[in-house]
């Protein structure tokens, strides 16, 4: 009788939500400035607002003018003391929830987590069942199980009686009613922290349910397929696919890294068609969904989030150029910066996006403020390598797990460096060296600075891709302590640290010799 219910309050929602999407999307501007204004109010008397002047804030431009570009760093010693019992230091009050997460740009970070900020990131996601109600319809998605492998729903004390957690756990304990009965994993389950033993408590489950929506990171849902066909093959049940065995699976939503690499993967697996819905979800805001079937994910301007867009040529100025949703230039390449009621003001998110559409405002993530390699003077970012990926392994007839890609310096065997790529292969390229040789032409043809470099091979000799056995990725983010849906691999570094871990950890395994082909 609940998910009857709730189905027909997400077949009602799901229309109304739509068109106020398409409202927010034709006044974006006005609907932004509304919402700083209604922060920079609500803040006033905390500490950051006294310091930065608040109450004299009248426009964006009094804003800009007053509170800088921040990051983490900058923010760390304020949300110290909060954790610590302080009240209203960057927002009223204390928050009494955070968020712990694996930084890739300042190490491990805590994030707030007020009523007000999760009220953002909540209609976040509701807005992501909405597309899923669009694709599927409303009866089809609540009729049985929705998997959402996400972190653990444990809740760990810090400081002065505050609580630190996943995000996506703390989601999941305030499901509504209606969607809290078609939850999988279930409370039990998601509430077990080691990562190792959850993801195979929820494979033993999952083989038995037939699921209606899948929601994860790729590169976790993968490793989520594969303790699935364990426990079918101990079981001796063989279904051709996944999607044999959850005939009713109608879509699946997905973020934290490209879904290009990953694509044909999961296409194997399911065997079927199904619908897709992109998320991008942070520790520090919900930012955007895909709410067209193709060009980007939709700017999400109406979740009480202020938005502003630092050029990446300006990183690291004295005062950066800081644009908003009216004049961001299609094609540019931002870094992102939020403001928000967890007490976020200008904070870089890390991320760099480029604007592809503006009716609604649509983006494609192009990487990590600092994920690049410019050992040589190539600076070569993660978009281009992913690009390049996927074209390799359409030359080359290859299917990708994991991969990383980094410097390998000029030795006394070698005077001139290049890029290493450390691959680990669902399935092989069937000619090597043509796979090499594609990866070289699409990052020349994506980007003038590799093109000149490797004219000649003056610069920089041509990349060399290292073959690692199945399962080493996954290996060394266990050694690291960093399984779980909130870590990532750095698909491209600009030092050897991720590189050389994973093959101290190969070494270290005693596996097969690696292959390693190219120059």
């Amino acid at each position: 009788m609940i998910a009857r219910t709730a189905a027909s309050v997400l077949g009602w929602y799901a229309p109304r939500r739509r068109r106020a999407l398409e409202d927010a999307a034709r006044h974006a501007g006005g609907v932004q400035e509304r919402t700083l204004r209604r922060l920079v109010a609500a803040a006033a008397w905390t500490e950051f607002g006294r310091e930065h002047d608040f109450r004299g804030i009248r426009s964006i431009a009094d804003y800009q003018a007053r509170v800088p570009v921040g990051d983490y760093l900058s923010f760390r010693p304020r949300w110290l003391r909060a954790v610590a019992g302080e009240a209203d230091v960057t927002w009223p009050g204390r928050p009494r929830h955070w968020v712990k997460t694996s930084g890739t740009t300042a190490g491990d970070k805590l994030i707030p987590v007020t009523p007000e900020a999760f009220a953002s990131h909540r209609r976040g996601g509701w807005d992501a069942m909405v597309m899923a109600v669009e694709r599927v319809g409303a009866a089809a998605l609540l009729g049985g199980p929705m998997l959402f492998l996400g972190g653990s729903t444990k809740l760990s004390t810090i400081g002065d009686g505050a609580l630190a957690g996943d995000l996506s756990g703390l989601a999941i304990r305030r499901l509504p009613p209606g969607l809290r009965g078609r939850y999988s994993p279930g409370p039990a389950i998601g509430a077990i922290a080691d990562w190792e033993t959850r993801i195979a408590a929820i494979a033993q489950l999952v083989a038995r349910q037939d699921l209606r929506l899948l929601s994860g990171m790729p590169s976790w849902t993968l490793i989520l397929f594969q303790r699935v066909a364990e426990v079918l093959r101990r079981e001796g049940r063989a279904p051709d696919t996944l999607g044999d065995l959850w005939p009713s699976l109608g879509v699946v939503i997905h973020g934290g890294v490209a879904f290009g690499p990953y694509r044909e993967l999961f296409a194997q697996a399911i065997g079927r068609p199904i619908d897709y819905v992109e998320v991008y979800p942070a520790s520090e805001g919900f930012v955007g969904l895909q709410t067209e079937r193709s060009g980007g994910l939709t700017l999400m301007v109406d979740y009480d989030v202020f938005y502003e867009f630092i050029p990446v040529a300006d990183l690291g100025a004295a005062s950066p150029r800081r644009h908003t949703v009216d004049d961001v230039v299609l094609g540019e390449s931002y870094a992102v910066a939020l403001t928000s009621p967890a007490g976020l003001w200008s904070y870089l998110l890390g991320d760099t996006v480029r604007f592809v559409a503006r009716d609604p405002l649509r983006l494609h993530i192009t990487g990590r403020t600092r994920h690049f390699v410019n050992a040589f003077g190539e600076n070569v970012i993660v978009e281009e390598v992913e690009a390049a990926l996927l074209d390799a392994c359409r030359r080359g007839h290859a299917e990708v797990v994991e991969f990383t890609v980094a410097p390998r310096y000029p030795s006394s065997e070698q005077p001139r460096g290049g890029h290493e790529w450390l691959i680990e292969f669902a399935e092989p390229p069937r000619a090597p060296a043509v796979f090499v040789r594609a990866l070289d032409e699409a990052l020349q043809r994506l980007n003038t600075d590799y093109r000149t470099k490797r004219a000649g091979d003056v610069g920089m000799i041509a990349p060399r891709v290292v073959e690692l056995p199945a399962g080493s990725f996954y290996r060394w983010m266990r050694e690291r302590g960093t399984l779980g849906d909130q870590h990532k691999v750095a698909r491209v570094t600009n030092d050897r640290a991720v590189a050389d871990g994973l093959l101290t950890v190969v070494t270290a395994q005693r596996r097969e010799p690696l292959i390693a082909v190219g120059s």
